[in-house]
């Protein structure tokens, strides 16, 4: 897959990955939708992504699978697309100063505080990925937040600077497209697994979570992640129990 990104700019939009499913019949490969400002912008789990008009970088990355594309990803891989995206971000955020760890499955914290959020919309062509639109929102310039948010922060608050949306952008690109090819390859992905772990927010350390499933909470140690993607979290037990997404909680 050659790694060309067509830019499209949008001072007021609804949401990105909106105009990104719009547009997606358009699209030969891959491209990226920008927008100083979102009236809609989402976020996981059914939540508004919040945004300060002109302050921050929410985009979307669209990618597209199959015979016109020249390449193929089966569906038991799309774990790596979230791999891929987080660690780009945490790649280019450790360039600006910013020391974040991945919060499974593909947010960006700051020690306890959220600096990036994505949503990952992937469509299935039977086994296989045909299309994906890589939601992210990261948090730049923006120092005062909505009360609702619970545990913010910004590459400004943490280093001071006041970087702009679209260099932001253009200096994110290669370090996505430099890791893209990757996931194409059981050794690629390997290695984006293993860079994906060192990164991991929590891991090996003993912290509060909520078992959404039962409701129970307990302390637990996050030991890694499955081939699918699943959270492996080690019991108070000393079993290792697997999670998907909206089924644990962290208790921050």
């Amino acid at each position: 897959m050659k790694t060309e990104m067509p830019i499209t700019w949008f001072d007021i939009i609804d949401s990105t990955n909106s105009e990104a499913k719009r547009r997606i019949s358009d699209i030969d490969k891959m491209a990226v939708f920008a927008a100083k400002f979102q009236t809609a912008g989402r976020g996981q789990r059914g939540n508004k992504w919040s945004s300060a008009d002109g302050e921050n970088l929410t985009f979307s990355i669209v990618l597209k699978f199959g015979k016109e594309a020249g390449v193929r990803l089966k569906a038991s891989s799309q774990f790596a697309l979230s791999e891929l995206a987080a660690l780009s971000v945490h790649s280019y955020l450790s360039g600006t100063g910013v020391e974040a760890k991945i919060k499974w499955p593909n947010d960006l914290y700051v020690r306890n505080r959220k600096i990036c959020g994505m949503l990952i919309e992937n469509a299935l062509d039977g086994e296989y990925i045909s299309s994906s639109i890589i939601g992210i929102g990261l948090n730049l310039k923006q120092k005062e937040f909505p009360p609702e948010l619970i545990n913010p922060t910004s590459v400004s608050i943490v280093t001071g600077q006041d970087i702009e949306p679209e260099n932001a952008l253009d200096d994110f690109i290669p370090h996505f497209t430099g890791r893209l090819g990757l996931v194409f390859s059981e050794d690629g992905r390997n290695r984006l697994q293993e860079e994906y772990l060192s990164a991991l927010y929590r891991k090996d350390l003993v912290h509060q979570y909520r078992d959404c499933t039962t409701g129970e909470v307990f302390n637990g140690t996050i030991k890694g992640i499955s081939a699918g993607g699943l959270l492996s979290v080690k019991m108070p037990d000393d079993s290792v129990k697997e999670f998907s997404f909206k089924e644990i909680s962290y208790l921050l």
